[in-house]
């Protein structure tokens, strides 16, 4: 009469061992499987509003995060979208108005040349402001060559005259295509200047050949002709270096000669 109450007891106690055994294997097998499918918020990749607003923050100079693990970078100034070759930073001709940090010129960058506006009135008369500015790095600005050449917007001539700006900043008109050919010039080199910076110039009207020898001498262009001037003349003329400018022997003997200067 005992046997089958013991039979059952022996029966719930077997299924309790099981149910312990296998619930040992398989809740951390469980475990296991949720912590590798879950999403976790240090994996989840950044969507583009995420990064966006990243961006957004860095640029602003709030700052700056990691987005899904993925660290931002700010947006980076100016001087990075400079290229690298010879040729220099590829700037839109009409807002190529350029500033190195810590000096007080500003330049035109102009047909791949650059152009120091001489004053802050010849800067604001050409219509420019300020916030048109951008900054450059010296090793940018110092690829590009100056511009040596102009012409007058509006001067009303049919073939405008072309001018050359000497080292010492003053102007000289070129007298024909042989001489501007003669120093090696482009058509696309020239650029226009208004009425206003071409009156600061002072001009050149003395010149002398450019050649090596110890003694030059020095003439004066005037009236589209050349003049000798003696020493005596020049001494009593008071000359400065930075007044005479070298010219090559093309442009010297595309002058006529004119009376000598004496006294």
């Amino acid at each position: 009469m005992e046997t089958a109450p013991s039979i059952g007891k022996y029966s719930v106690l077997f299924l309790l061992i099981v149910g312990i055994f296998l619930a040992l294997f398989l809740i951390p097998s469980d475990i296991g499987q949720a912590q590798q499918t879950s999403p976790s918020t240090s994996a989840k990749p950044a969507n583009f509003s995420d990064s966006i607003a990243a961006n957004t923050l860095c640029s602003a100079g709030l700052g700056c995060d990691k987005v899904g693990q993925q660290s931002i970078s700010p947006i980076p100034d100016l001087t990075s979208i400079f290229n690298t070759s010879n040729d220099g930073p590829n700037y839109d001709p009409v807002i190529s108005i350029v500033n190195v940090p810590g000096q007080t010129a500003v330049y035109r960058i102009i047909n791949g040349h650059k152009h120091a506006i001489p004053t802050e009135e010849i800067f604001y008369s050409y219509g420019f402001d300020l916030d048109i500015v951008q900054k450059i790095t010296k090793s940018e600005l110092d690829k590009y060559p100056l511009a040596r050449l102009f012409i007058v917007e509006d001067s009303g001539e049919e073939n405008p005259t072309v001018h050359y700006l000497t080292e010492s900043g003053m102007l000289r008109p070129v007298l024909n295509y042989k001489v501007f050919y003669s120093y090696g010039n482009r058509k696309e080199d020239i650029i226009t200047i208004n009425q206003k910076e071409f009156n600061h110039y002072p001009k050149n009207q003395f010149v002398y050949i450019e050649r090596p020898q110890m003694s030059r001498d020095i003439y004066q262009i005037t009236g589209g002709v050349k003049r000798y001037l003696t020493p005596i003349a020049v001494k009593r003329m008071n000359l400065k270096e930075k007044e005479i400018a070298p010219i090559n022997q093309v442009e010297f003997d595309e002058y006529p000669d004119g009376e000598p200067v004496i006294y």
